[in-house]
């Protein structure tokens, strides 16, 4: 079901027995092959796709196209909501939600900046329901809902999905060819030479790094994505959408029966 399609009682009906699903995405510069939409653009048709498949089960919300983006700010088009101000805002669309009667909540991630804060979000929403028959808040990052179907795949050059890269620009070339610049496509980030950080995330980094994008790459894109290609992008598609349909449909079935830690032994 559609969210913005229902009447004020209808919501009020179903939200009990309903899955909220809010993706949430920016806009933000994507290299110069791809456009600042990109992140919206792929968790908007991934959560499409998912509402598609439990239409009874989900009530999908509109994306919130815009996030966390502040380290993207050295390339011109990024719209970013500082960090502190973007957990309030998670924070009351949540809130939001279980005013309506929702009880399990899904924010559907597609950005990389939005983990943390959106993971602070969820900290301070458990914190305010430590009862009982708490609500059930989720986020989750569709690389990481499908995190074994990704990695147990043969037809990606690229070890992971980083940024503007491989694995998004093959998606966008299979949602939109027309939005995709090939002929720009490239990435060039600075090297490191470091056996305890990775920026591509190719390898496990022991040690977090404070770095803009402008600082890790010339052009604003990761990895190569020269190599992407539309039939890789389909295929991604059609590994992570059943594995965001298979968390949602089991999610659906959570039960209220946590109880509060506080004083016990």
């Amino acid at each position: 079901m559609i969210y913005g399609e229902l009447t004020s009682p209808e919501l009020g009906r179903r939200a009990p027995k309903t899955v909220a699903l809010l993706p949430i995405a920016a806009t933000e510069q994507h290299g110069d092959h791809l456009p600042v939409i990109t992140d919206t653009a792929l968790v908007a048709e991934i959560a499409r796709r998912a509402e598609a498949g439990l239409p009874k089960k989900v009530a999908l919300l509109p994306t919130l196209w815009v996030g966390s983006s502040h380290h993207h700010l050295g390339f011109p088009g990024t719209l970013s909501i500082r960090s502190e101000t973007y957990i309030l805002v998670l924070k009351d669309l949540i809130d939001s939600l279980l005013s309506a009667g929702f009880r399990r909540i899904v924010l559907l991630n597609g950005h990389g900046g939005n983990v943390v804060p959106a993971a602070e979000a969820l900290y301070r929403v458990a914190l305010e329901h430590p009862e009982s028959a708490a609500p059930w808040v989720v986020n989750a990052t569709y690389w990481h809902v499908a995190r074994r179907e990704l990695a147990a795949q043969k037809f990606m050059e690229s070890p992971n999905l980083t940024h503007a890269c491989e694995f998004e620009t093959s998606m966008m070339l299979g949602l939109r060819t027309d939005w995709v610049k090939m002929n720009k496509a490239r990435g060039r980030r600075a090297e490191r030479h470091s056996r305890f950080y990775d920026p591509l995330g190719y390898t496990p980094s022991r040690v977090s790094v404070s770095e803009t994008f402008a600082q890790m790459t010339e052009t604003g894109a990761m990895g190569n994505p020269a190599k992407a290609t539309a039939e890789k992008g389909g295929k991604l598609f059609d590994l992570i959408v059943p594995a965001v349909i298979e968390f949602l449909d089991e999610f659906s079935n959570w039960k209220f029966e946590r109880k509060s830690s506080v004083g016990e032994k």
